[in-house]
């Protein structure tokens, strides 16, 4: 395992194109809000603001739609462009000011699109956390209450589904509990309520893989997602338990569809095969709560580590933190028997993407 930057800010999300371009997500979370939410790591480690200008320099009070506010993920896709949910300013009446879909073009920092959703589809208290792409649609999962959102990206149409399902909700059983067993806790000492979190989608473009913060880890066919005729319930009736996952704070999948774990309460990332049988790929004290990994071009899995479980906003009241700065990332080749970087998947019959969309 190689230590491939350092960084002065959280770094939760990478990201990466096919010539090797390096970014790196940097959320505002408390007591790290003065960061310029996404950077391109240079070659020689320096870090610069992307896209730039007011983009990078929001400030609380200031306008949102010009700006990343709080930047959760970043991912870039098959056609080196880069996309971001920005989770925007939280509001007393539980409206997040600002939150959006963004895509980026990673060669002149262009904005190619901004989507905001309407209230049907993101009520109050509702929160974007991380998307997949196929060839025409984005899946997100939300996680402030819980629920799959699927947008066609031609048309823009969005809808909200399986709010209702138990695989969209963290079950306040299962606790989110840390390094040393440190729970995630919230200011009031309250366990944090993550629903719907990682994701990930199936390599030929029919399954969709989600979980809560907490596990464990479910998939619902992507055409069930799109198909408007289905109800809720019919929906639901096709949603399927694949493993008893505990608490994962990222993920990433693979060409093979092997599905890599970043765990929350042992330092290591795990490889899940669809075979069903579970293996830990890299264990390592540096690698305390791994989060939203990718593969590049070249085999390598690109490992963020934002020690959420070391925040001091994370450990409750009078919390102490216990970050050991600078934040890292690291990569590591993946074995022959794994697979490669996985494309964005096409719907049945159809071309995969090959230009912006």
């Amino acid at each position: 395992m190689t230590e491939v930057a350092q960084l002065p800010w959280i770094c939760n999300a990478v990201a990466s194109t096919k010539a090797g371009r390096l970014f790196a997500g940097l959320p505002r979370w408390p007591g790290y809000e003065d960061t310029p939410s996404i950077v391109e790591i240079l070659p020689d480690g320096r870090h610069k603001p992307f896209p730039g200008g007011q983009w990078n320099e929001w400030k609380a009070g200031k306008p949102t739609a010009q700006a990343m506010v709080k930047v959760n993920t970043i991912h870039i896709f098959d056609d080196d462009t880069l996309w971001a949910i920005d989770q925007g300013e939280e509001n007393p009446d539980g409206m997040s000011r600002g939150q959006k879909i963004l895509q980026f073009d990673t060669r002149d920092g262009k904005l190619l699109r901004s989507i905001s959703l309407p209230a049907n589809v993101l009520p109050a208290g509702a929160g974007l956390n991380d998307l997949r792409l196929d060839s025409e649609h984005i899946y997100l999962t939300e996680s402030g209450l819980g629920a799959i959102i699927v947008i066609n990206l031609t048309s823009g149409a969005a809808v909200r589904r399986l709010a209702g399902h138990l695989s969209t909700k963290m079950i306040r059983s299962r606790r989110p509990l840390g390094e040393g067993g440190q729970p995630l806790l919230k200011a009031d000492g309250s366990d944090n309520q993550v629903h719907a979190d990682p994701i990930e989608i199936s390599p030929d473009g029919q399954w969709l893989y989600y979980q809560a913060l907490t596990g464990p880890l479910w998939r619902v066919p992507t055409a069930g997602l799109r198909d408007r005729s289905l109800s809720e319930e019919q929906l639901g009736q096709q949603v399927q338990l694949v493993y008893d996952t505990g608490t994962l704070t990222g993920t990433a999948i693979d060409s093979k569809g092997n599905l890599y774990l970043g765990e929350y309460d042992k330092p290591r990332v795990s490889v899940l095969s669809p075979d069903g049988s579970l293996r830990v790929l890299v264990e390592d004290e540096r690698l305390w709560n791994p989060d939203a990994m990718i593969i590049n071009y070249q085999r390598e899995l690109f490992i963020p580590v934002p020690q959420s479980a070391r925040l001091a906003s994370n450990r409750g009241p009078g919390g102490k933190s216990r970050v050991q700065a600078p934040f890292k990332i690291y990569k590591l080749a993946l074995p022959m028997a794994f697979g490669d970087r996985s494309a964005v998947p096409a719907l049945v019959g159809k071309p995969l993407m090959e230009e912006h969309v």
